[in-house]
């Protein structure tokens, strides 16, 4: 064998090398990345059930903040209707001047 085919053996040689480290590498590649989108769905399903548990609590919340509301508002309405029997002629005087204030209001505001 000549030197100049000694030299295509070698280049043959260390190209066929090459291209198998780059085959390695690129399989290598291909597996860290299907690892990484095994690793970004589960973060994903993780942050579902996270978002999904505090919209849970988020309603429960505001469930409770409703029916806490609820029961002041009746308190309130009761106490009302409790003064309103205890002082009759003070609430038609009260409700009569509210309505004055109002109508005169609502009349300057047409102007």
């Amino acid at each position: 064998m000549s030197y100049e085919g000694a030299m295509r053996g070698d280049t043959n040689n260390s190209n066929g090398a090459a291209r198998e480290e780059l085959k390695s590498t690129a399989n290598d590649v291909a597996a860290d990345f299907a690892e990484l989108k095994k690793d970004v769905s589960k973060l994903a399903g993780a942050i579902g059930k996270m978002a999904k548990e505090r919209a849970s609590d988020a309603g429960t919340q505001f469930g409770s903040l409703g029916r806490t509301l609820q029961d002041r508002a009746t308190d309130g309405a009761s106490q009302v209707g409790e003064q309103v029997r205890a002082r009759p002629i003070a609430a038609l005087g009260l409700s009569l001047g509210v309505g004055l204030l109002f109508g005169l209001a609502l009349s300057s505001s047409r102007r």
